[in-house]
C-alpha cells in the first residue's frame, strides 16, 4: 500500500501541476483561434487551418515517434543510472527531428505550389505553406525535447514550453501581425517565431534538469538504432491517428469552399476542448507505464490504470454536456457565421468523450510496454475505416458527414485500444465508481437543457455562463453526495496533506 501511495502522489503532483498549464495553453490556444476567426473571417481562416495541418503532417513525419520513444528510454536510463546513455538520448531528442525536419522542409517549400494549387485548388495557400516549411525542423525538436523531459517524471518543463511559452508567443505575435493587415502570412510567421523561441527554451530547460548534457567529462553514447526501432512503428500510428484527426478538414478543403473548412475548424478545436484533463493525466502516467511494466508490478499498473482513465472520464462528461445543451452559444464567440456548425460540434465532442475514458490510456498502455505493433495495426485498420467514411460522407453532407465519419472512427480505435490491452495486459479499465458518473451526468443534462430552454430572453453569452456553471455545480454536488472510490480517497488525502489541510 506505501508504494502505490507513494505512486498515486506523484501522478496527482504531476497531473496537477499539467491541469494547471493545459488551462492556460487551451485559453491560449483557443484566444488565438476566436481572434484570427474575427479578423480573417470563415474563408481566409479556413486556409490559414489548411496550412496548419499540413504542417503538423509534416512534422509529425519529422519527429519520427521519437517523442514516445524518448519518454520510454529516458525513464529507463534513469532508473539504471545509465548518464552516457541518458546523454546521447537527450542529444538525440533535439539533433534528429531536426535533420528529418530540414529534410521534410525542403520537401514541402518545393511543393507548396503543386499542394495549394494541385491538391486543394486554393493557390492562395502558397506563402503559407512555405512559411510552415520553414518551421518545421524547429517544431519537431521542440516537441521531442521538450516530451524527452517528462520521462524524469518531471512535468514542469514541458508545461513552461508546451503549455505556456509556445501557445503565449504564436497569440501574441499571430494577433499582433494580423491586425496590423499582414492575414495569412503575419499569423503563419507568427508560429515559425514561437517555435524558433520555444526551442531555445527547450535546450535550456534540457540543461537544467541534467546539466551532464553539456559536460564534456560524459561522453554520450548513441543507442540510435534501438531508439529508432521503438519510435519509428509509433511515428506511422502517430501519422495514422493524425489522419483520423485531420482527414475530415482535409477533404472538406478539396470537396468543399474554404468558408466550410473554417466553421468546421471552430467546431473541432472546441470539441478539442475536451481533451483537457485527458492531457494533463497522460503527462504525468505516460513515463509511470514504462516504469511499473518493467519492474514487473501489473497490480500497480492495473489500479493506476482504471483511476486514472474515470478521473479523466468524470472530469470531461461536463464539458460535453455544456457542449450538447450550449452549442450554439460556444460557436457564437467566433461570429455569426459559425453557429452553423453546432451539430458536428455535438458529434465530434462526442467522439472525444469516448477518447477520455480507458481508450484514451490504453494507447500508452500498449506503446510503453513495448507493443507498438499491436497498437500500430490498431491505428492502421480505424484510419482505412476513417478515410473511407470521410469519402463517402463529405461530398453528400459535407460538415455533417466530416462529422459523423471522424465521431464513429474515435469511438473505434478506442473500443478497439480497450479490447487490445485486455487480451495482452489482462488489464481492464472499467468500475463500478462509472455509474455514479453516468447518474450525475444524466441529471445535471436535464437541468441544463430546461434551464437553457427558459434562458431566451437573456443574451446569448450569459446564457452560456448562466447554464455552464449550473451544470457544473449540479453535476459536482451530485458525484459528492454519492461518494468517492477508495483511490480517490487515497489521492485526495494525498493532496489535503500536501496543501497542509491534513495532517500527515
Amino acid at each position: 500500500m506505501a508504494e502505490i501511495n507513494a505512486t498515486f502522489n506523484k501522478l496527482v503532483k504531476g497531473a496537477g501541476f499539467s491541469f494547471a498549464g493545459q488551462i492556460i495553453s487551451t485559453g491560449f490556444k483557443y484566444l488565438t483561434q476566436v481572434i484570427l476567426a474575427w479578423i480573417l473571417g470563415s474563408e481566409v481562416f479556413g486556409l490559414y487551418t489548411l496550412g496548419m495541418i499540413v504542417y503538423q503532417l509534416g512534422e509529425l513525419f519529422s519527429r519520427m515517434g521519437l517523442e514516445t520513444g524518448v519518454v520510454r528510454y529516458v525513464s529507463i536510463y534513469l532508473n539504471a543510472e545509465d548518464k552516457v546513455r541518458l546523454k546521447g538520448l537527450l542529444w538525440q531528442g533535439i539533433i534528429l527531428p531536426f535533420l528529418s525536419g530540414i529534410v521534410f522542409g525542403i520537401t514541402l517549400f518545393l511543393t507548396s505550389d503543386l499542394i495549394a494549387q494541385g491538391i486543394f485548388g486554393k493557390p492562395e495557400l502558397t506563402p503559407a505553406l512555405k512559411i510552415v516549411a520553414i518551421a518545421l525542423p524547429f517544431g519537431a525538436s521542440v516537441t521531442v525535447g521538450i516530451f524527452a523531459t517528462t520521462g524524469f517524471e518531471i512535468a514542469k518543463y514541458k508545461v513552461y514550453v508546451w503549455e505556456l511559452l509556445l501557445p503565449f508567443t504564436n497569440l501574441l505575435i499571430a494577433v499582433s501581425f494580423c491586425t496590423v493587415g499582414w492575414g495569412l502570412w503575419g499569423a503563419t510567421v507568427a508560429w515559425l517565431i514561437a517555435v524558433i523561441v520555444s526551442l531555445a527554451a527547450t535546450i535550456y530547460f534540457t540543461w537544467s534538469i541534467f546539466p551532464a548534457v553539456f559536460s564534456s567529462k560524459i561522453q554520450p553514447v548513441f543507442e540510435s538504432k534501438q531508439l529508432l526501432a521503438f519510435s519509428l512503428p509509433l511515428s506511422f500510428g502517430s501519422f495514422l491517428w493524425l489522419v483520423m484527426l485531420w482527414t475530415d478538414a482535409l477533404m472538406l478543403g478539396y470537396f468543399r469552399p474554404a468558408a466550410e473548412v473554417g466553421i468546421y475548424r471552430a467546431a473541432s478545436q472546441t470539441a478539442l476542448l475536451m481533451t483537457l484533463f485527458t492531457r494533463s493525466l497522460v503527462t504525468i502516467f505516460t513515463p509511470m507505464i514504462a516504469k511499473l511494466y518493467s519492474k514487473g508490478e501489473f497490480e500497480q499498473l492495473g489500479t493506476i490504470f482504471r483511476t486514472a482513465s474515470r478521473w479523466s472520464f468524470s472530469l470531461t462528461l461536463p464539458l460535453f454536456l455544456i457542449v450538447v445543451v450550449t452549442g450554439k452559444d460556444i460557436l457564437g464567440v467566433f461570429g455569426t457565421e459559425f453557429t452553423i456548425g453546432w451539430l458536428p460540434l455535438i458529434i465530434l465532442a462526442g467522439g472525444q468523450l469516448a477518447r477520455a475514458g480507458p481508450g484514451g490510456f490504453a494507447m500508452h498502455m500498449l506503446a510503453m510496454s513495448g507493443h507498438q505493433y499491436l497498437k500500430l495495426f490498431g491505428d492502421l485498420l480505424l484510419a482505412i475505416t476513417n478515410i473511407g467514411l470521410n469519402i463517402l460522407m463529405i461530398p453528400r453532407w459535407g460538415m455533417m458527414g466530416a462529422a459523423v465519419a471522424t465521431g464513429i472512427s474515435i469511438l473505434g480505435i478506442n473500443l478497439l485500444r480497450i479490447l487490445q490491452v485486455y487480451l495482452v495486459l489482462r488489464i481492464q479499465g472499467f468500475n463500478l465508481g462509472y455509474f455514479k458518473t453516468i447518474t450525475a451526468g444524466t441529471i445535471a443534462f436535464l437541468i441544463g437543457f430546461f434551464l437553457r430552454s427558459w434562458l431566451t430572453f437573456v443574451p446569448y453569452f450569459l446564457a452560456l455562463l448562466f447554464t455552464a456553471g449550473t451544470i457544473f455545480l449540479v453535476y459536482g454536488t451530485l458525484l459528492w453526495i454519492m461518494g468517492l472510490e477508495e483511490d480517490d480517497l487515497i489521492i485526495f488525502r494525498k493532496m489535503g496533506q500536501r496543501l497542509g489541510l491534513l495532517k500527515n
